[in-house]
């Protein structure tokens, strides 16, 4: 979304603050909801992920590239290299903060066997990875700026989510208050898989080429 003329920097740090607040408590659910499937749980996990770590890299990558809604955020507020390195600074604590709580939820998908465990903890979050990095290039390939929105854009959104990928690197996080294995794998739904694909589609086609308001 875009505008012109005169508006507050609440209007883009709005994007950042929901994906705070909807990562959060999707962490929370997760964290009450250990007695719920491994689907169940493996959902709100990710979803966590995906928006609090988009949250906190956003910051870092509007504060180094001066580009994007953190730095309209800063437009104007002096001495800008101050505020920039605020942005930066912030987004590097916030992200490593968010991998040590989503490594501390993922405990029970590591198993007791920290070898199988690593392999299950990449086969679970490697394939959303790529999947949400593949479905934000293709929409932004639909964008009217052009294939140079999928540079500036598209792609560093789920690239922003790459950490979630290296949770296996928090071996001591993940270790350190062992939790019980959750029984029974996750389990493929069809209804769920047509369920993505749809909102996949209805994604690019619709958000992909932008939604304009006269």
């Amino acid at each position: 979304m875009s505008t012109s003329g005169h508006y507050g920097r609440w209007i883009p740090a709005g994007g950042g603050i929901a994906n705070v607040v909807l990562g959060l408590l999707a962490l929370a659910c997760a964290r009450l909801a250990r007695k719920t499937t491994p689907s169940s749980l493996c959902f709100l996990i990710l979803l966590a992920a995906f928006n609090l770590l988009f949250a906190a890299a956003y910051p870092f990558y509007s504060g180094g590239a001066l580009f994007g809604d953190w730095a309209s955020v800063i437009s104007g507020l002096a001495p800008a290299w101050a505020w920039r390195a605020l942005l930066i600074v912030g987004g590097v604590t916030l992200y490593w903060l968010f991998l040590w709580w989503l490594a501390i939820a993922i405990r029970p998908f590591c198993g007791v066997s920290e070898g199988a465990g690593r392999d299950r903890l990449r086969r679970i979050t490697l394939i959303p990875f790529l999947s949400a990095l593949a479905i934000a290039c293709i929409a932004g390939a639909f964008n009217p700026q052009g294939w140079i929105n999928i540079v500036t854009s598209a792609a560093p959104a789920p690239a922003a989510s790459f950490g979630i990928t290296q949770l296996d690197h928090f071996r001591a996080t993940i270790a350190s208050e062992p939790a019980s294995p959750l029984a029974g794998p996750i389990l493929r739904s069809p209804a769920w898989i047509a369920a993505a694909a749809i909102a996949a589609i209805l994604f690019v086609w619709f958000l992909g080429p932008g939604i304009r308001f006269q």
